[in-house]
């Protein structure tokens, strides 16, 4: 298994996890399905509602009332009606006029010539509206037009509404298709706005349809209005009288109104700023970073915080609608408060697991769950035959017990938080020191001897101890060193018995060794590529193959870890001939994207002793058309090396077939001037422990300048490997050195992120 679906498998596992994915699934049906539009209405009628605010007076609602109709003594106004309200109307000094009416039959002869008339006298100043007509189907078609011959000197606009379910909103399209193409709608065309039919906003249903002026029409036909309350104005026309049938509720004010008032709200809307809709994903994704960010150690958002994260998304969407930005929030709520909703009952789950039902001690599982390093010896107390005592009794005394036996122990540890489950106590002790804790089981051990008085009975008990001092382990790995430890001193007949380190450690080792072919294999063992920069050039000239492993529970594995560890069980071939074949399989690739650089790999010692060595690099060369010369083995002797030993014989033969060596870690252990004066190696590397203390030690700088001096007077190329600043680096330039390699360069990177660097150097280089 690759370390992605490693950690992946790991995640699912994480129950808080599994919270986040399927609150996430729940928000985003909702978004796809509308299961929240009733929810997401309502809100929006609120905010509207919290909002109200007046409307700008620059358009007069001019109202065909039930008073008007009364008047008239009619169930209807006639077109000549009409053409005597636009004459009056042009007359106070309207600026042009809007009847949200449908003007598709044709009324009495000379009506419609009146009519007419007039809008050929006031043409391009009058707009006539398209309704859904009786053969549409449902939807943005205005198929009722104005007759013809009105068209000609009046432009159509759309009245059409869309009604969102429920009636609990309305949305108003920018256009509308109809017979003879696109046309605007009312509210567009008053404000100027042209936009595509397939294209809805949301009015700004906070202006008060009670503050926007209104005139009944019969005032206007017959004159008793006052001119300065038209004059510079948009007029609309639109019937309202229980007559027409043309009444909708209005979204936030509970108000019936005729469908011009929509379009006299949305003009205004449009007029002030271009309303948005953000949909619904963004606050949803934005839900999702914020619950998932929580996830820290194995938690995610405390309920409390998932409550505030709740109320911000109520509070935002009243922020974004007073600029007039929409939003959907409902997806959103549905994520958090399934999230809320599943966290507290995992809280009220784990919080009873972590509780010890019999005695109400803390349970052992907290500690198990502690991610937490602690500087604290942790006890583990082990009492024997603790379930025969506890059955023995006819009525539950477990808390009882549980209660003297805590007693005891903060006879002399006082104020320790002490964990429960079964016949185990744990704690972590606030003595320091180990002989002085001892002594104080020791003491606690006389004390219980003693005897415990559970209702009136006296109670024999008997006790082991085990205990963990890896303080650089998290408490929830050393519980289970020091509960096993407890149980071995029971084993043992022993009152306190130590975790050991080593022996734990050994075990693991053995079992790290059992799972290395197979970590090889999945790919949890990968190649990583450190730079090397020539210092002449100031150019990526070779890489350093480092071989790293990655465990799916235990996480990165330190190379000085396993790689001892494969040396001494003789597995140290295979890890080679795997990381030889990357690191020449990399340099091929990178001649074929026009990089012509060395690879340098590390050969153990016990490999040199192994006569099948240079087969094993001669075939994988071969394997993959590699020049011998690009090839560099790094080569770290642990023993004198001379003339007539194995090792320099094999040497030999690698030099000879064409390979180049390099002597590591020069400066320290035996890799000094004994491997100048007879290995065959093109390239010293002096050792990072004396470039990390150039700056500081004027007896290291001056050691460095005389390894460069003296491996340049031997034609040895040098280089320096824990280059970490910019201060080495300047060092090491004054000071001759060939090439470098470390942090400040790069660290030891996956090749396709090395390939990237190169390349990104080569560009900047180039510009």
């Amino acid at each position: 298994m690759t370390p992605f679906w490693a950690q992946l498998r790991s995640l699912w596992h994480n129950p808080r996890a599994r919270i986040v994915f399927w609150a996430t699934i729940v928000g985003i049906v909702m978004g796809l399905s509308d299961l929240g539009m009733p929810l997401e209405e309502g809100l929006r009628n609120v905010r509207w509602w919290a909002y109200t605010r007046q409307a700008d007076q620059q358009i007069i609602a001019v109202l065909q009332d039930d008073r008007t109709l009364d008047e008239l003594g009619r169930s209807d106004v006639t077109r000549s009606n009409d053409a005597d309200v636009l004459k009056a109307l042009f007359a106070a000094g309207a600026k042009d006029v809007y009847f949200a009416r449908s003007f598709s039959k044709r009324g009495l002869p000379e009506d419609d010539q009146r009519f007419l008339e007039m809008l050929k006298r006031h043409r391009g100043k009058v707009y006539l509206g398209a309704t859904l007509g009786e053969s549409s189907n449902r939807g943005n078609f205005a198929g009722a037009l104005p007759l013809k011959m009105f068209r000609e000197y009046a432009q159509p606009v759309s009245l059409l509404l869309r009604h969102r379910p429920l009636n609990l909103s309305v949305q108003i399209p920018f256009s509308s298709d109809s017979p003879i193409g696109h046309i605007p709608t009312a509210s567009a065309q008053i404000a100027g706005v042209r936009r595509g039919s397939d294209e809805l906003y949301y009015p700004d249903f906070s202006i008060s349809a009670k503050s926007i002026p209104q005139l009944s029409y019969i005032d206007v036909l017959r004159g008793n209005t006052d001119p300065y309350q038209i004059r510079g104005k948009t007029v609309v026309i639109a019937p309202v009288g229980a007559a027409f049938s043309d009444q909708h509720r209005l979204p936030g004010q509970n108000v019936a109104v005729p469908g011009g008032i929509f379009h006299i709200v949305g003009a205004q809307t449009l007029k002030s700023v271009m309303p948005r809709d953000l949909g619904w994903s963004g606050a949803l994704l934005i839900t999702l970073l914020v619950v998932a960010s929580g996830l820290r150690r194995g938690k995610v958002l405390d309920s409390r915080r998932l409550w505030m994260l709740v109320v911000l998304l109520g509070v935002a969407p009243f922020v974004l609608s007073y600029f007039s930005v929409q939003v959907s929030i409902a997806p959103a709520l549905g994520l958090a408060l399934v999230a809320i909703v599943r966290t507290r009952h995992l809280d009220r789950v784990e919080e009873a697991s972590e509780t010890n039902a019999g005695s109400g001690l803390p349970s052992v599982q907290a500690l198990r769950n502690s991610p937490d390093l602690s500087t604290r010896i942790l006890v583990a107390l082990k009492i024997r035959n603790y379930g025969g005592i506890i059955g023995s009794f006819a009525e539950h005394v477990e808390a009882q017990l549980a209660k003297e036996i805590v007693r005891r122990i903060r006879i002399s540890d006082e104020s320790v938080l002490i964990y429960h489950e079964g016949g185990m106590f744990v704690w972590l002790s606030s003595i320091r020191s180990t002989f002085d804790l001892f002594e104080n089981l020791e003491g606690l051990h006389r004390i219980v001897q003693n005897g415990i008085q559970v209702g009136g009975i006296e109670i024999d008990l008997s006790f082991n101890c085990g205990i963990d001092s890896e303080f650089d382990r998290p408490l929830s790995g050393r519980v289970a060193s020091a509960m096993q430890a407890a149980e071995e001193a029971v084993r043992s007949d022993e009152l306190v018995f130590q975790h050991d380190a080593r022996k734990h450690e050994a075990q693991w080792e053995i079992s790290l060794l059992t799972s290395l072919d197979r970590a090889i294999d999945n790919g949890e063992v990968w190649v990583a590529y450190q730079p090397k920069l020539d210092l002449v050039s100031n150019r990526i000239t070779g890489a350093e193959a480092l071989v790293r492993w990655t465990h799916p529970e235990r996480g990165p594995i330190g190379p000085d870890k396993f790689i001892r560890i494969a040396e001494e069980f003789h597995r140290i071939e295979r890890i080679t001939r795997f990381v030889l074949n990357d690191a020449v399989r990399a340099a091929v690739e990178l001649e074929r994207e026009g990089y012509e650089m060395t690879m340098s790999v590390n050969i153990a010692a016990q490999l040199l002793r192994n006569p099948a060595l240079p087969g094993m690099i001669a075939e994988i060369l071969a394997a993959h058309g590699l020049s011998p010369n690009r090839l560099i083995l790094e080569i770290t002797e642990t023993d004198r090396l001379d003339r007539s030993s194995k090792t320099f014989q094999m040497l030999q033969r690698l030099v000879q077939s064409g390979l180049r060596l390099s002597i590591d870690d020069f400066g320290t252990g035996n890799a000094t001037i004994d491997y100048l004066r007879y290995l065959p190696a093109s390239e010293v590397k002096i050792d990072k422990s004396f470039i990390s203390t150039m700056d500081s030690s004027e007896a290291d700088l001056r050691l460095v300048q005389s390894i460069i001096e003296m491996a340049h007077s031997l034609d040895r190329v040098v280089v320096a490997e824990g280059v970490e600043t910019l201060k080495n680096l300047e060092a090491l330039t004054r000071l001759g050195c060939d090439l470098v390699q470390g942090y400040h360069i790069s660290r030891p990177v996956p090749y396709r992120d090395f390939l990237s660097f190169v390349s990104g150097r080569r560009a900047r280089l180039i510009s």
